[in-house]
């Protein structure tokens, strides 16, 4: 089970999850600003430069995150269009069970098929 426990937050954060990882990167550093100043000396703005760059990587990563840091079953939901994804997450909002769906692909897909089949026809 991909991210076992933790899936829930794909559907409440939309994003910010993402930039966790550089952010807690950027907090162990800033941990060791005063060692880094000491012995880069004149260099320590490199340090500093280092960490405004992981600093922007967080903004970036929880606004567009790369394809690269999406666990699958997150490519395979955001493949399918808006309307229907509205529809998964409201189906997630009142189906306890909604883990099953996102299991594998193909579950992906009959969960999104299910959905389309309830939906309005879209003009």
């Amino acid at each position: 089970m991909r991210l076992g426990y933790w899936k829930g937050w794909y559907w409440r954060t939309r994003g910010g999850v993402y930039a966790y990882l550089p952010l807690g990167v950027v907090f162990f550093l800033y941990t060791y600003q005063e060692q880094a100043q000491a012995r880069f000396g004149s260099y320590y703005f490199l340090f500093v430069g280092g960490i405004l760059l992981l600093a922007l990587v967080c903004v970036w990563w929880s606004l567009r995150p790369p394809r690269f840091v999406q666990p699958a079953w997150v490519r395979w939901v955001e493949a399918y269009p808006k309307r229907i994804r509205d529809a998964m997450a409201k189906d997630v909002e009142q189906d306890t069970d909604w883990e099953k769906h996102v299991h594998t692909k193909e579950a992906v897909d009959a969960w999104a098929r299910s959905l389309k089949l309830k939906l309005p026809k879209s003009k």
